[in-house]
């Protein structure tokens, strides 16, 4: 049987999950609880990362090499970026890379890449899984996603990401969780349902709006499982 690393940033993110999980033990390792057990017939081990892309990186690190899971599905909030992308909508990711990183950088220095491709199975699995979602309003993309050592809350900077990047949204992990998982050949894909724009009023919906988006994209995630 396959072992599946579920992630998220913070513990709303995970919460869904968790409660349909079942338990067999949790371990706590430099830091990080992973809980080991199954949802939905599958093996699973959960895990809260914590904010931002070093924690990120050393929580997928960990899973990987402790863990031996076979592939990587993180799921969580982020600002939307794209015309198309509404609140509460949901983003698969196509590919994933940096915003604060030079592109220069990112393919002159190891491993050599612009951006990080998402698994073809597990897109289509997540796409599939939106399809089943109950909420018929929910709405789905498949797109690019960027991450960076900020919530980005100003307008100014939002219309320089979407300049450089035409990313479908930004958030502060998912592009090291990819980057991880690509150079230890382990199938990933990135979940984030929307909480903000991104833009100078994103505080504010993101406060309305995160407990709703975490649990949007945590039943895609459920119902990914339920059709495994």
């Amino acid at each position: 049987m396959k072992i599946i690393g579920i992630m998220g940033a913070m513990d709303l993110e995970i919460k869904l999950l968790r409660d349909k999980m079942n338990v067999s033990n949790n371990e706590k390792v430099a830091g990080f609880n992973y809980y080991i057990g199954e949802i939905e017939g599958n093996q699973v081990i959960l895990t809260c990362c914590g904010v931002g892309k070093v924690n990120a990186a050393s929580c997928t690190q960990i899973l990987i090499d402790r863990y031996g899971v076979d592939c990587i599905i993180n799921t969580g909030i982020a600002g939307g970026l794209h015309n198309n992308v509404k609140i509460c909508d949901v983003i698969i990711s196509d590919n994933v890379t940096y915003h604060d990183v030079r592109k220069a950088q990112m393919k002159s220095c190891f491993p050599y890449k612009e951006f990080f491709d998402g698994d073809k199975e597990l897109i289509e699995l997540a796409l599939n899984a939106c399809k089943l979602n109950n909420n018929s309003d929910l709405n789905y993309h498949l797109g690019r996603i960027v991450s960076g050592e900020s919530f980005v809350s100003d307008d100014n900077l939002k219309k320089k990401i979407v300049e450089e990047y035409s990313p479908h949204c930004v958030e502060m992990e998912g592009a090291a969780i990819g980057h991880v998982a690509n150079i230890n050949d382990v199938p990933f894909v990135i979940i984030r349902s929307i909480s903000d724009n991104a833009d100078n009023e994103a505080t504010m919906s993101y406060e309305k709006f995160e407990k709703i988006s975490a649990e949007n994209s945590a039943n895609i995630v459920l119902n990914m499982l339920r059709t495994l």
